[in-house]
């Protein structure tokens, strides 16, 4: 695939980094474009239904698509690139996913944990976090 592509990303936001890993494991050229989450863009709050990022802006054609979502992200990457990052054998490639779920379960849990307001609740989130490798 030969279209550019640009990734909206904001430097501490971890599933960004799973789309900026994905897209350099499979050598895949992209820009990077750092927005700050406090004080959104307006052109970003054009293009982000949720107003999250990571988005990747795919300009094919001399058109722009706009995919959200750091999962689906790599699913797109996952379609449309060279250097697949997952095995062929379906049962393999499950498995990869279901980690990667995981992972994705266990950053939400350090996000509770982080924002956690009150110590009762950092507490709470904290033995969430850990029952997740028990």
């Amino acid at each position: 695939m030969a279209h550019k592509l640009i990734l909206v990303s904001h430097h501490l936001c971890p599933y960004v980094q799973r789309a900026a890993i994905s897209l350099a494991e499979k050598g895949v050229p992209f820009e990077r474009i750092d927005i700050d989450l406090a004080n959104k863009p307006d052109w970003f709050k054009a293009i982000s239904p949720l107003g999250k990022v990571p988005l990747l802006r795919v300009q094919r054609n001399g058109e722009e698509t706009v995919i959200f979502e750091s999962a689906v992200i790599l699913e797109f990457l996952e379609e449309t690139q060279a250097n697949p990052l997952h095995p062929a054998d379906p049962y393999a490639r499950a498995r990869h996913r279901a980690w990667i779920e995981f992972g994705s379960a266990t950053l939400n849990a350090i996000g509770r944990f982080y924002s956690a307001s009150t110590e009762a609740g950092f507490l709470a989130e904290s033995s969430a976090l850990s029952a997740m490798f028990d």
